[in-house]
């Protein structure tokens, strides 16, 4: 890149990416467009730091658009059930798949492991990531969980504080 102006002007792409679907002419990366398989193959790696970026990667597919990439997440989401560390991976990676049945999944989630000094870590984090959905999709589960008697009360608690800052940092 040079410089003119105090604007940086683009070089051309090398050959090889010239012709890739995933690169914008402005020679910019579009996960819309980019191959599933190569984080597929990452998250697959028995390495913490290559399933953490194919995890990654597809949340950002995800996010723009590429429902077979949240899919698949939500397929390792169940597959890593036992081992919280690296559903937390996946959880957080979920945060750009603004779809109905993630959100299910992710309060499923909620539900589905109790409460302790071990799972808290993860609990939060799947409640943060509930809180980067639409308030439309999410509201109604924090409210009901906030109501419900199975929960402690600090779970509860904890429910219902996420439910009012999401619905207050949404509404203005």
């Amino acid at each position: 890149m040079s410089e003119d102006d105090g604007h940086m002007k683009s070089q051309r792409l090398p050959p090889e990416l010239a012709n890739a679907p995933w690169i914008t002419k402005e020679g910019w990366l579009d996960p819309a467009k980019f191959p599933i398989e190569t984080p597929v193959s990452q998250c697959l790696n028995p390495r913490a730091d290559a399933f953490g970026h194919g995890c990654r990667f597809l949340g950002s597919m995800a996010s723009h658009g590429r429902k077979d990439a949240g899919i698949f997440l939500l397929g390792l989401l169940r597959y890593h059930e036992d081992d919280l560390a690296s559903a937390a991976t996946v959880v957080e990676s979920l945060g750009g798949f603004h779809d109905e049945r993630c959100v299910s999944a992710l309060f499923a989630e909620l539900r589905r492991v109790t409460s302790s000094n071990r799972t808290r870590k993860y609990l939060d984090t799947v409640i943060h990531t509930l809180l980067r959905m639409p308030v439309g999709i999410i509201q109604a589960g924090f409210d009901n969980l906030a109501r419900d008697p199975s929960f402690s009360y600090r779970m509860r608690e904890k429910f219902a504080a996420a439910s009012e800052e999401h619905g207050y940092r949404w509404r203005g």
